[in-house]
């Protein structure tokens, strides 16, 4: 009630503000004065060192606090990424044997992007398998994807604009919550503001050009909608900086060979897809066909209703920006959104101070198509929700930046109440994520489920029961996968342990279809409903939630 009412109040104060600067704007012939963020006066380069080492370290020990066990548990799709790319540390193959897969399997038939189980490799093997080492990657491309945010505004806009950019980065619980769990499409906006910075910085120095290009062709491997959102951006850019003579045409042939060699491989695996090409084995990689995956229906232009489907999709995409409606619980907290609730006003001043002032501006421009590129995604994906848009949210962080420092520039006194207010939601953000969220989140992540199935992992037994975890025998695989670090070869029945094969050692089933042994060396992993199918009193048991740990007396 109390977050409900102080949203809606500073969501009202700051359409006002925002009202009335951009009245200001399109009124006023004078300029309005850039001012910094310290005491109404120009910064000295000390104090603006201090303020950036300051929101430096805030950013950081936000994401690094507690990183191994908050969230707890660990997401389905997360612990797949991490097996995957420990049978790659092993043995150059994926859970299945396939080598060196430019896309990966998931749940037996589908699709995933490979580009952070590979990410991942160099981790396990130099600091073992844990969910602290195993989330590294993710915090460490959100990190690079802060500095790369900071230092294309400040080359772009200047160095005050940048550290209001970086101080809104640095709280924004968007960021903040992908940047603690393993999603193999949260790298997707990361390795594209990466790109963004060296392109822009590739206008006056060649070099960076080519290197934007190699970051733009990773972005492919973080997510499968990057085949049709990447060329849009690239697309748009392209047209743009050749009309305005920042590049030629030699340039551009040579960005898009580098691109396409990156790139090429991802891109012939979605042709093989979609033509129904057989896989392609290369001494290099494996271009893997998917025969039971069909991800088209996921598109706007394989809709049965395209008109229909594109009205839900604006209404999605709406939702999960400017509405910041309730998201899935991994995606957002309740009463936060994923930029403050009060945010978005100033979002669309920024868009509107962009085209006002910064117009002829090809760093701003970029960043406008970066907008759009988010938006495109929107409109083309069906039913977005908010890791299948993360694409848009740095430019939201991007343009509400330039809204808060164009209100800044107007009222020198804002940036009191502005830096109040927000270090205000900040302080409450962090301490229910880390307190009830966290509670919350690791139910969402299997965490009673996965504490029970570690429990026994060293248990020396012969066999283990372990009932279907929501009734799905794939989920509870790849949980078991994942917390008994199952070697891949003997997964695949390749190698001979001196032990039952992989499929008569862990036997998956709900309870009901067990007769269970008291007698047999076995542990079982089950939920409270299903201990009636046993005599407690053979056998050690430890509680976990819901869920149950039985090993032998």
């Amino acid at each position: 009630m109390i977050m409900d009412v102080m949203n809606n109040f500073f969501c009202l104060l700051a359409v006002v503000i925002c009202l009335v600067c951009v009245f200001f704007l399109f009124t006023r012939k004078q300029e309005r004065k850039d001012v910094a963020i310290s005491d109404g006066m120009a910064m000295s380069g000390r104090t603006y060192i201090i303020l950036l080492a300051i929101t430096a370290i805030v950013a950081a020990a936000v994401r690094i606090f507690q990183l191994g066990s908050v969230p707890g548990g660990f997401n389905q799709d997360g612990a797949m990424a991490a097996v995957d790319a420990k049978a790659l540390a092993s043995y150059g193959t994926d859970r299945y044997g396939m080598r060196l897969p430019v896309h990966l399997t998931a749940w037996g038939y589908g699709q995933m992007s490979a580009l952070l189980s590979y990410l991942l490799v160099p981790f396990i093997k130099l600091f073992g398998f844990s969910p602290l080492v195993l989330r590294m990657p993710q915090l460490l491309a959100s990190i690079a994807g802060l500095v790369c945010l900071y230092l294309f505004i400040r080359d772009v806009f200047g160095k005050n604009m940048a550290l209001v950019v970086l101080m809104f980065a640095a709280i924004n619980p968007w960021h903040i919550l992908q940047s603690r769990w393993i999603l193999d499409c949260n790298l997707y906006p990361h390795f594209f503001v990466i790109g963004i910075y060296f392109l822009y910085k590739g206008l006056y120095k060649r070099l960076y050009l080519f290197l934007s290009m190699v970051f733009f062709g990773l972005c492919m491997y973080c997510y499968g909608i990057s085949i049709y959102t990447m060329p849009v951006f690239l697309l748009m850019a392209c047209i743009y900086l050749m009309l305005a003579k920042k590049i030629n045409l030699a340039d551009t042939l040579l960005c898009a060979l580098i691109y396409l060699l990156i790139a090429g491989p991802f891109i012939l695996v979605m042709m093989i897809n979609f033509f129904q090409w057989d896989t392609i084995e290369t001494p290099l990689f494996t271009l893997p066909y998917f025969p039971d995956s069909v991800r088209s229906n996921d598109i706007l232009f394989f809709s049965g209703n395209i008109a229909s489907q594109l009205v839900q999709n604006f209404k999605s995409l709406m939702n999960v920006t400017l509405l910041q409606v309730k998201d899935l619980p991994w995606n957002d907290i309740q009463g936060f959104g994923t930029m403050y609730l009060f945010s978005m006003p100033f979002t669309l001043l920024g868009i509107i101070v962009l085209f006002k002032r910064h117009r002829k501006n090809p760093g701003a421009i970029l960043a406008f198509f970066f907008l759009l590129t988010g938006i495109a995604c929107g409109l083309l994906t069906n039913g977005v929700n908010i890791n299948r848009i993360n694409i848009i949210y740095y430019p939201i962080i991007i343009f509400t930046g330039i809204g808060l420092y164009e209100t800044v520039c107007w009222f020198s006194i804002s940036k009191w109440c502005l830096l109040e207010s927000y270090m205000l939601v900040f302080c409450m953000f962090t301490n229910v994520y880390f307190t009830s969220y966290a509670e919350e989140i690791r139910g969402h992540f299997h965490g009673e489920f996965g504490s029970a199935l570690e429990s026994v992992a060293d248990a020396d037994v012969d066999r283990y029961y372990i009932t279907a975890y929501y009734d799905s025998m794939d989920l509870t695989e790849i949980l078991l996968l994942f917390y008994h670090q199952i070697d891949a070869e003997y997964f695949q029945g390749k190698k001979d342990t001196g032990e039952l094969p992989f499929k008569e050692k862990y036997i998956i089933s709900n309870m009901q279809y067990i007769n269970a042994d008291p007698s047999e060396n076995a542990a079982y992993v089950v939920s409270a409903e299903e201990l009636g199918y046993f005599n407690t009193d053979l056998y050690n048991m430890r509680q976990f939630g819901n869920y149950y740990a039985l090993t032998p007396k």
